[in-house]
C-alpha cells in the first residue's frame, strides 16, 4: 500500500505540472494534502477502507472543498478552474495508485453508487509476503524518487511564453 508521503509526493507533482509556471506553492501543498485525504477512512471514518473517500466522488467534493476553502480570495479567480481540476486529479491519484497494489480487495471508484472494487490488471506494488522493507524500497523507488523528481523539475522549468 502505498504511504502518505509518496501519495502527497505524486499529489505535489500533479499540482505543480498543471499550473503555469512557476507553479504556485500553495496550490502544491494543497494538492498534496488532497492526494493523502482519502486514507482518512483508515483512522475510524465509518466507511470501509478504500470505499466512498477512494471514489470519484469524494474526488470531486474533496476538490471543491478544497478550493472554495484555500483559493476563494480574488487573486485566485482567473485560476480556480485549473486549480479544482489539480486538486481533483491530486484526489483520484490515490485511489489509482491503490488499485495498483496487490494486496486488498481493490478500490470502490464509484461508491456511492456501486461497492464494485476494482484493481488494476497489472499490480507493481508491494507483494503480500514481502517484507515491509522490501516494499518501502519499492515504493521509494518506483512512486515517491519520480514525483519528487518530476516536481523538481517543473518548479526549473521555463515559464511558459504566451
Amino acid at each position: 500500500m502505498p504511504t502518505p508521503v509518496s501519495h502527497a509526493a505524486v499529489g505535489f507533482a500533479i499540482a505543480a505540472w498543471t499550473q503555469q509556471r512557476p507553479p504556485a506553492k500553495r496550490v502544491c501543498i494543497v494538492a498534496a494534502a488532497c492526494a493523502v485525504l482519502p486514507d482518512i477512512d483508515y483512522f475510524g471514518w465509518p466507511v470501509a477502507h478504500r470505499s466512498l473517500t477512494h471514489s470519484l466522488a469524494f474526488a470531486i467534493a474533496a476538490a471543491a472543498a478544497a478550493t472554495f476553502i484555500f483559493f476563494h480570495d480574488p487573486q485566485w479567480s482567473r485560476q480556480r478552474a485549473r486549480i479544482a481540476l489539480a486538486l481533483g486529479l491530486a484526489a483520484l491519484s490515490h485511489g489509482f495508485l491503490d488499485a495498483l497494489s496487490s494486496y486488498s480487495y481493490g478500490v470502490a471508484f464509484f461508491a456511492p453508487f456501486s461497492q464494485q472494487r476494482y484493481r488494476f490488471p497489472s499490480t507493481p506494488l508491494g507483494t503480500p509476503a514481502g517484507s515491509l522493507a522490501g516494499q518501502l524500497v519499492q515504493e521509494a523507488l518506483v512512486l515517491f524518487l519520480p514525483a519528487v523528481l518530476l516536481a523538481w523539475l517543473a518548479f526549473k522549468a521555463p515559464a511558459r511564453s504566451a
